[in-house]
């Protein structure tokens, strides 16, 4: 299985670094980050940040599904006790 290499982005390294007076101490979280995509070499800049905002997206999907499997699985218990009432 071939692995992805992250590097901090160019203009993350190259210069002085910008002094921010008490960053936050999550500020790294927001560096742009190079991946360099293998087998194929595709590069994209992302932050962990962005990261962690994506995965917090999928959870909240993840949440609303269920939420609608289970309105769902409640109507299928009504459809049934009406349609077929011998059971």
């Amino acid at each position: 299985m071939a692995v992805d290499k992250f590097t901090l982005s160019e203009d993350q390294v190259v210069g002085a670094p910008v002094a921010i007076p008490d960053p936050p101490a999550d500020a790294w979280k927001d560096k742009s980050v190079q991946r360099e995509h293998t087998p194929a070499k595709v590069k994209s800049n992302l932050t962990y940040r962005q990261i962690e905002q994506e995965i917090e997206m999928i959870d909240n999907s993840i949440a609303s599904q269920e939420a609608r499997k289970a309105e769902l699985e409640a109507d299928l218990a009504k459809i049934e006790a009406v349609a077929n009432p011998s059971e």
